[in-house]
């Protein structure tokens, strides 16, 4: 499983290669900060921008897609290698990737803990098989093809002390397995959305 960066956050990561290479360590560390303290140190980043002269929004949102970065590989569980290939395959640059790794790596414990603290108890994926069925042709109609989906998901139970697996059945068609699929595509891609960030740490902080 890799990382997905949406277009404004391959944007945010293009300014931050504007910057200069030696500041990476620094912004990372602040990042990595705002969301462990979950909040912003303003007169910070306010100073920043003026001695970059950049504007403080575009600042913002960089360090808001590090953050997310973070929290989001910890999310997904994933492994500095995996990082690496996330980053490098949406062309970041590659100092930063380093600095985002090497931080990622040395705080990843604390970073799946607060991801599980925070989420939402809910059935977690495990495993998955499929079978798929094709009715060939009925009485009433000749020649045609309809091809069907049958899931067979186990999911782990949040309700269980040992995290007992159930197993969940999803019959469908294949039109409505490719709409699914493009709304959980396109669900994911928003989440990542600045707005939806701004929206998720508002939220965090009144909790």
């Amino acid at each position: 499983m890799l990382l997905v960066l949406s277009d404004s956050d391959k944007a945010s990561f293009l300014f931050l290669s504007s910057l200069p290479a030696q500041l990476y360590p620094d912004l990372v560390k602040t990042a990595l900060s705002q969301l462990l303290s979950n909040k912003q140190n303003t007169k910070v980043i306010y100073s920043a921008a003026n001695k970059l002269k950049v504007e403080v929004s575009s600042l913002t949102a960089a360090l808001d897609v590090l953050s997310q970065c973070f929290i989001n590989s910890a999310r997904r569980n994933l492994k500095p290698e995996d990082l690496v290939t996330s980053l490098t395959s949406c062309e970041v640059e590659g100092q930063m990737v380093k600095c985002l790794v090497n931080s990622y790596t040395e705080n990843r414990g604390i970073l799946v803990d607060i991801v599980r603290r925070s989420a939402v108890q809910s059935p977690e994926y495990r495993s998955m098989e499929w079978r798929l069925e094709c009715q060939l042709s009925s009485r009433s109609l000749h020649n045609t093809v309809t091809p069907n989906l049958l899931t067979r998901w186990r999911l782990s139970d949040p309700e269980s002390k040992n995290l007992e697996t159930k197993d969940t059945y999803l019959d469908c068609d294949v039109n409505t397995l490719q709409h699914i699929t493009e709304s959980l595509r396109a669900a994911q891609l928003e989440l990542d959305t600045f707005h939806a960030r701004k929206m998720c740490r508002n939220l965090a902080r009144i909790g």
